[in-house]
């Protein structure tokens, strides 16, 4: 075989075209490009939905943000759904406030929008603390395992723990039921 019977395939992206623009590597990330609907109706629904679901926290800030510096309509359609407003008496009259529309919930821990109106069975938890049961670890030497009362423990062996507040081992659904709780101090809910 000779030289010439080989194809050289350039992987690298690069490209000796005087046209091409370097600042747009952004947005040809993972091969994408903008003018490209044949890539873009080849992607469902269904995979985008999934991809996002398995798409770390952070990534997907990321890609958020940037999607909102770049389109004035993307930015408006986001501030919907992340933002809600917030009227407050001042010194002055009638203040306006933009605050998170979403909270998470100081009793069961879920995220919950501000603007649905708070009914009394959608929050469930223990208002007691989980103590573990030293006679459920069976063979358990601090000295060699460590302690029984950790948050990896807690998550690990959950029926190793009871809750004080109804005396159900920690895999058992709350106890208490009421409305959710914003986690913050401030005062943020708009419907009683």
């Amino acid at each position: 075989m000779s030289a010439d019977d080989f194809e050289v395939i350039d992987l690298t992206g690069d490209t000796d075209d005087e046209n091409d623009n370097e600042g747009d590597n952004e947005d040809q990330a993972g091969g994408w490009d903008e003018g490209n609907d044949a890539q873009t109706a080849a992607l469902t629904l269904a995979q985008l939905n999934a991809m996002i679901s398995n798409t770390p926290e952070a990534p997907l800030r990321l890609v958020l943000t940037r999607l909102a510096a770049k389109d004035p309509k993307i930015r408006n359609a986001l501030a919907r759904e992340l933002f809600a407003i917030s009227n407050a008496n001042g010194v002055n009259g009638t203040v306006v406030r933009v605050v998170p529309r979403w909270e998470t919930c100081e009793n069961c821990g879920e995220s919950y929008d501000i603007n649905t109106p708070r009914v009394d069975e959608e929050c469930l938890f223990h208002p007691g603390e989980l103590e573990a049961e030293e006679d459920r670890f069976v063979d358990w030497d601090e000295d060699c395992h460590g302690p029984m009362d950790t948050d990896e423990n807690r998550r690990a062996y959950p029926e190793n723990f009871t809750w004080g507040c109804c005396e159900s081992d920690g895999t058992a659904e709350g106890c208490v039921t009421g409305k959710h709780r914003p986690k913050s101090n401030k005062k943020r809910r708009l419907n009683a």
